[in-house]
């Protein structure tokens, strides 16, 4: 029997940051960068709130482990690899 696997993507999204080594000014918070990362898992659900990866998943019971939420807000682009 052919196993119905989640499809694996990969999402680049921008993080939120603390820095709590000083004191800043709007200057240099306006010149720092976004955090841009990239997360991959295989796609649980995804919807109006956001995406959900799973970083193992499991076919007898279709649930996954390693679970992480990106909200919708915060997703750049979401690319399919397999």
């Amino acid at each position: 029997m052919q196993k119905k696997m989640p499809v694996v993507v990969e999402v680049e999204w921008k993080d939120s940051w603390t820095n709590d080594t000083g004191r800043w000014s709007a200057k240099q918070l306006r010149e720092e960068p976004d955090f841009i990362l990239t997360s991959t898992g295989y796609l649980l659900h995804r919807d109006k709130r956001g995406i959900n990866l799973a970083g193992e998943y499991r076919e007898q019971d279709k649930t996954g482990r390693h679970v992480q939420h990106i909200p919708a807000e915060m997703i750049l682009e979401v690319r399919k690899l397999k």
